[in-house]
């Protein structure tokens, strides 16, 4: 089982390789808390850094939340989002609300299957009209038995649903796949550090494809 764990660790490093050359670094630090009598209800808080190669910050994004487990497969949850694109001239700045449910599909041959469907509403400042998203996710993971440690790999689809005045259009714009490894460092902290591919489907130009050294840290209360 160690050297599964190392050669995985040595194909998340190996994926993550062009990102440092040619794209982006996505940081993020993510925390929950679960405040109220009713332990069903979570609070959370998500920060995400993104940097160009040379280190200048590129976008920033807040997302508060608050979440309520349905069952033992099902939870909901909901919130606001504030962002920041810098850009030749003023920043774009983005508010956003979404709603959220989230599944776990259960478990087979040792590995855990599940997703999540996540509604926004996008408004740009300077703009009046509002932008809608459907983004839709599917993760598998594999724990690495006798570890702390679990291989992740995930696809979040973006759909537009309406085109806007700032720029949306309707239909399919974007999929990020992830390859992550994961460290359950102890049981309120965790890490994840690995490569992001970001396809995005450009309407009357070539369509683009990103590499990202992905490194998000979790804190639970």
């Amino acid at each position: 089982m160690r050297r599964t764990c190392i050669a995985l660790t040595a194909l998340v490093l190996a994926a993550a390789c062009p990102a440092l050359a040619e794209n982006q670094i996505w940081t993020a630090a993510s925390t929950k808390a679960k405040p109220f009598d009713n332990r069903a209800i979570s609070l959370s808080l998500d920060a995400d850094l993104r940097y160009q190669p040379d280190g200048d910050l590129d976008t920033i994004e807040l997302r508060p939340g608050i979440g309520y487990r349905l069952n033992d497969t099902f939870k909901i949850s909901g919130g606001y989002l504030w962002g920041s694109v810098r850009q030749e001239g003023p920043d774009r700045k983005e508010h956003r609300l979404w709603q959220q449910l989230s599944y776990d599909f259960g478990e087979a041959y040792g590995f855990e299957f599940d997703g999540r469907s996540r509604l926004e509403e996008r408004r740009r400042e300077g703009w009046d009209d509002t932008g809608w998203r459907l983004r839709q996710e599917f993760g598998v993971k594999r724990p690495l038995e006798g570890t702390p440690f679990e291989i992740s790999l995930s696809t979040d689809l973006f759909f537009e649903l309406n085109d806007t005045d700032w720029g949306q259009s309707d239909g399919f714009t974007e999929a990020r796949s992830q390859l992550l490894l994961v460290w359950d460092m102890n049981d309120k902290v965790s890490w994840e550090f690995g490569y992001m591919n970001q396809f995005e489907s450009e309407r009357g130009a070539p369509d683009e494809t990103n590499h990202h050294l992905v490194l998000t840290v979790s804190r639970d209360f």
